[in-house]
């Protein structure tokens, strides 16, 4: 049977559609349009899918049809001469923005399905990706072969389509984000794209320029965001009625099952022709190629609109050389022909007045449009109506390209002709008025071979020219600190003067030069992230595979773990966070709750300060830290503060230990020397006491930020005097990050005035720091969400049509991780993350927060410690306060557990035992797990190691394509192409909220100063008049330290709340 099909459409719970875009209108307009399969549209959404599931029943297979009982409840009647009940098909739209290549892409795709399990395995698969509930389209940091990777997966009945290929900003060939082969994008999976859809700004032709789109179907579908607008573009199809067969006429174009497409004029596409709106020029691309790509009123560069881009892509002068050309016909809606005729908005009760007597006279308004015969339009619905659709059928309407975000116009009638009928009725005699006939419009209506023949003969523009990169070389100041071979050595090295880089040279240097062997020398760095890239760097495997890279706590990890027969404890120890060490003091040495967190404190500064229980003063403390001590070593437990401490210990009580490690580590690097405290200096004095050690200390007194943790900058200016016979002190000034003027800025809020400071000196002098005022915490959130989505081009067609951005992105902005949104704590990011869901912006958040601390993660890792240590008995106390865990799953645990060898599938059995009737489990942090584990193969002491030591830094993927929230600590280390630092604040930054937790003002002016110098071209500072935190209103001052940035140095903008336009926006076409 013959039918007409639309597959891309919307639902209601798509931002900017129209609120009745529900099963029952969409049947309603189906119907009235002519449409016999109707695409479901968002079924990625689990709102929406749940609503299909009530309103629809099963028909044919793989289709669904309307329930009568719905379809009863419907205020509107279709005609009797429109009934024919529609069938939906499940389909969905699903937006990716990632970095491929070393450039942004934004790709649409359309995916359809044959049934709601695999919409469900999908739509499971995605909701571990990112948010699928805030937009109905959902955006997502997914490459768009890992999504056909993934529906591949659910269903291989599954049929995949680049959506609109060639709009600018967000398809597959784009020209804005795009790449220039389909093959480029999906790469092996390019063998499951069978079709491509053409989108409202192209039709057949302008493919048909493309040699390499000769083996796709191209199909045509409304993107409908109303129900009144499907069908605008759509499919003939002459098939039987099912999933199946419909997909096959697809596959097979050639079995004539597919007919072609029906298309509206591309050429009313806002952005079809290249041009300059201001200066009223609309070029072809012929005569912009002519013209070198300017203006030739104001001589900048034009707008490149989608058939520019075809062009660019074209292989073709004879389109006659694409085999099995299907037809496509053009059309204008009815509407639009009636509002032009009636000289009145299409929406208008009059054009309504006349549109729906038509419809119940004749029938569909595709029908009409494409075969009702001539003169039965003629004799029902008038002579003038007759004339105007057998216009469009010849393709004889005159036409303005649409340009530079102008719409284009296409007309049936000259002005002159419209007034003239307009004083007439529809029934009027026309044959012997003179009227102007419009030529039958070309399919390409410039010369092809010309602009083809003129595009070999011409080179490209120049392109802007590149910033700077980091050298291969090292620099002079680099250099000499690497070549730096015994004696101690004090380096000084700013935000981005290339430490991490200096580090990695010195190793290979006293490997490869002074044949110092790499068991030899000790790394120490702050984070697992640091030691990773010092290790990844250094490529040759016979070196780093032999290295001793660590953190402080993985160092004293490590030598615990060789002589733990001296600490008392066994080699299946654990250990146990802040948290636990509460819950001990209360339940095993019966401290009252409310002293619990002053005694762990108490703890912590003791072993810090590397006190004995002799050298505490206040008695009672001394008896609780011995029993503290006498409970972890019976429990076969460490804390975290003894992985330094005990290590400390065992130096001071056994010199043979310490004498092997001295003789191993001849040379030791320090990374981060001024966040050490205490514990630590003393670990590094006992390896290495004497004044012409071998050490060489890396580190920045600006950049202390961790008194709270002990740490105290003190220790590096100390350096001087306990290596000062030999010490020789490097200082690099040269930031291969930052710009000068972020730099400057940043200097001024660690310095005083007064002070003689030498700036360090960035690539170039870059851009000025923004400061921004906010009325309230929700537009400051707004603010940042509207920057990023104008800086990166735009995520959705939305931001487009609300003017939030113009398309165009950030020539230095490659993709959305290269955005952070930081913060002076956690609390402050629930209102951004509101706004970036609101706005579609897929983000990763990152605290202090250890990713293993958060339920029901600990819960899991902690039934896994009990596993590898049956003799914790605290822990299993711990375990059975728990709700759905008891004695006897316990006892079982062992048993349950032996079979399996993987950490993964461990795992996965602890969850499915434990946790099978917890029906909030959250999915997201399990597979996060479950993906962390995978690094570890069957090796559980390691992986349990990982879980103990890891920091919220550790579990951050900087190649996720996400916007990264974090807290200002918790950004250490990092960079990005644009910052955003949001509460500067008085309250905030210096941070005294609270009368208990105020802070220090220098260390809080050097934590805004770590947090500027992550920003590498683009840095945002707001403050916001009123914040909403901790479930009240605070109305903050500036911060103080913003006031020390010198003026020439800052711009200042002062942003009122807007009003948010709510009305819905029918996207436009390109």
């Amino acid at each position: 049977m013959k039918f007409i099909a639309d597959f891309h459409i919307h639902s209601h719970y798509s931002i900017a559609t129209s609120k009745i875009l529900v099963p029952e209108y969409l049947d309603y307009w189906a119907q009235i349009k002519g449409i016999k399969v109707v695409g479901t549209g968002d079924f990625t959404h689990p709102g929406w899918t749940q609503e299909l599931k009530e309103k629809l029943e099963p028909a044919e297979p793989g289709l669904f049809k309307l329930k009568n009982k719905i379809r009863k409840t419907m205020p509107l009647q279709v005609p009797a001469s429109c009934e024919n009940e529609p069938r939906f098909l499940l389909t969905s739209e699903i937006s990716s923005i990632y970095k491929k290549y070393n450039k942004v892409r934004k790709v649409h795709n359309v995916i359809l399905a044959p049934d709601f399990e695999t919409v469900e395995k999908i739509q499971q698969k995605l909701s571990l990706r990112g948010n699928i509930t805030s937009d109905g389209r959902p955006i997502l940091g997914l490459d768009s072969k890992n999504l056909l990777e993934i529906a591949l997966e659910a269903s291989e009945q599954i049929f995949f389509i680049p959506a609109h290929i060639w709009t600018p900003w967000f398809s597959v060939l784009g020209d804005k984000s795009g790449f220039n082969t389909i093959q480029e994008c999906y790469q092996d999976l390019t063998k499951y794209i069978f079709a491509v859809e053409t989108g409202l700004s192209t039709d057949a032709p302008m493919h048909w320029m493309c040699s390499f789109l000769d083996k796709y179907t191209l199909i045509s579908n409304s993107d409908a965001h109303s129900p009144e607008k499907l069908g605008r573009n759509a499919n003939l199809f002459d098939t039987e009625l099912s999933y199946t067969a419909i997909i096959n006429a697809m596959k097979n174009p050639v079995s004539k099952k597919f007919l072609g497409t029906i298309d509206l004029f591309p050429q009313e596409g806002k952005y079809h022709y290249d041009g300059h709106r201001k200066c009223k020029v609309c070029l072809d691309p012929l005569q912009t190629l002519k013209n070198h790509g300017l203006c030739p009123v104001c001589g900048k560069k034009v707008t490149v609109g989608v058939m520019n881009r075809v062009m660019q892509l074209s292989d073709r002068q004879d389109l006659s050389q694409r085999k099995n050309r299907l037809p496509f016909h053009s059309i204008i809606p009815l509407k639009e022909i009636l509002s032009e005729i009636a000289c009145t908005g299409v929406n208008s009760k009059k054009v309504c007045a006349l549109y729906d007597p038509i419809i119940a006279k004749n029938g569909p308004e595709l029908e009409i449009l494409l075969n009702t015969p001539l003169e039965k339009i003629k004799q029902n619905c008038g002579e003038l109506i007759a004339e105007a659709i057998k216009r469009v059928r010849g393709k004889k309407v005159y036409i303005q390209e649409g340009f530079d975000g102008e719409y284009g116009k296409i007309k049936v009638f000259k002005p002159e002709d419209v007034k003239y009928f307009n004083q007439q009725s529809l029934f009027t005699d026309i044959t012997n008025k003179k009227q102007s006939v419009a030529p039958t419009r070309n399919l390409i209506n410039f010369d092809l071979s010309q602009y083809q023949a003129l595009r070999e003969n011409l080179s490209n523009l120049a392109e802007d020219a590149s910033q700077a990169k980091l050298p291969k070389t090292l620099n002079q100041e680099q250099q000499k600190a690497v070549n730096h071979f015994n004696f101690p050595a004090l380096i000084i090295a700013g935000p981005g003067t290339g430490k991490t880089r200096v580090i990695t040279h010195r190793i290979l240097y006293l490997i490869k030069q002074k044949n110092i062997l790499p068991e030899n020398i000790l790394t120490i760095t702050f984070t697992n992230k640091a030691a990773n890239e010092i290790t990844q760097r250094i490529k040759d495997k016979t070196i780093s595979d032999k290295l001793n890279i660590y953190t402080f706590h993985s160092f004293g990890f490590s030598i615990l773990k060789e002589y733990i027969e001296k600490t008392g404890r066994k080699n299946n120890f654990s250990i146990i966070d802040s948290s636990d060490k509460q819950i001990l003091l209360k339940h095993k040495l019966e401290i009252p709750e409310k002293k619990a967190k002053q005694i762990s404190q108490s703890i912590t500064a003791i072993k810090q300060n590397l006190d004995t229980a002799n050298e505490i003063t206040d008695k009672n403390l001394s008896k609780i830290f011995i029993a503290y001590e006498d409970t972890l070593k019976s429990q076969n437990l460490f804390d975290l503060e003894d992985l330094i401490y005990q290590t400390v210990m065992l130096f001071k009580n056994y010199p043979e230990t310490l004498n092997s490690y001295r003789k191993k580590y001849l040379y030791i690097m320090i990374d981060e020397y001024q966040d050490i405290n205490f514990s630590q200096y003393q670990l590094i004095k006992y390896l290495m006491p004497d004044k012409n050690s071998n050490l060489f200390a890396i580190g920045d007194p600006d950049q202390a930020i961790y008194g709270f943790r002990g740490a105290d900058a003190k220790f590096i200016k100390q350096f001087s005097n306990d290596y000062s016979k030999k010490l020789s002190i490097y200082k690099m000034g040269k930031s291969y990050r930052c710009s000068d003027y972020i730099l400057k800025a940043a200097g001024k809020i660690i310095k005083d005035k007064q002070e003689n400071f030498n700036f360090i000196q960035g690539l170039k002098q870059g851009i000025k720091t923004k400061i921004t005022e906010n009325t309230s915490d929700k537009s400051e959130a707004e603010f940042i969400a509207r920057t990023i989505e104008e800086m990166i081009g735009g995520l959705r067609f939305f931001s487009l049509d609300s003017n939030v951005s113009t398309g165009e992105q950030k020539a230095e902005i490659n993709s959305l991780s290269d955005f952070a949104v930081l913060c002076r704590i956690k609390a402050q990011l629930p209102v951004i993350e509101k706004a970036f869901n609101d706005h579609s912006i897929p983000f990763q958040t990152i605290t202090e927060d250890v990713f293993f601390k958060q339920e029901p993660i600990k819960t899991i890792i902690a039934l896994l410690r009990l596993y590898y240590n049956p003799a914790n008995n605290f822990l299993e106390d711990i375990l059975l306060r728990k709700e759905n865990i008891s004695k006897e799953k316990i006892i079982h645990l062992k048993q349950d557990l032996v079979s399996e060898k993987s950490i993964k599938n461990t795992l996965v059995k602890i969850i499915a035992i434990y946790f099978k009737d917890n029906k909030t489990l959250n999915q997201n942090l399990i597979k996060k797990l479950l993906g962390l584990s995978d690094n570890f193969g069957n090796n559980l002491s390691e992986f349990l190691k990982f879980t103990a030591l890891s920091s919220g830094l550790d579990i951050y993927q900087p190649k996720l394509e996400n916007v990264s929230l974090m807290t200002l600590h918790s950004a250490k280390g990092l960079e990005f192409k644009c910052v955003f630092i949001i509460g500067c604040e008085d309250g905030l930054l210096p941070y005294s909220l609270f009368e208990n937790q105020k802070s220090n003002p220098a260390e809080e002016k050097r934590l805004l100063y770590v947090g500027m110098t992550r920003a590498k071209q683009f840095l945002f500072l707001s403050y916001a008049k009123n914040r909403f935190i901790f479930n009240r209103n605070y109305l903050l001052p500036k911060s103080p330290f913003l006031a020390a940035i010198e003026k020439n140095l800052i711009e200042l903008t002062k942003l009122k709340q807007k009003k948010t336009n709510k009305k819905e926006v029918q996207p436009t076409f390109f």
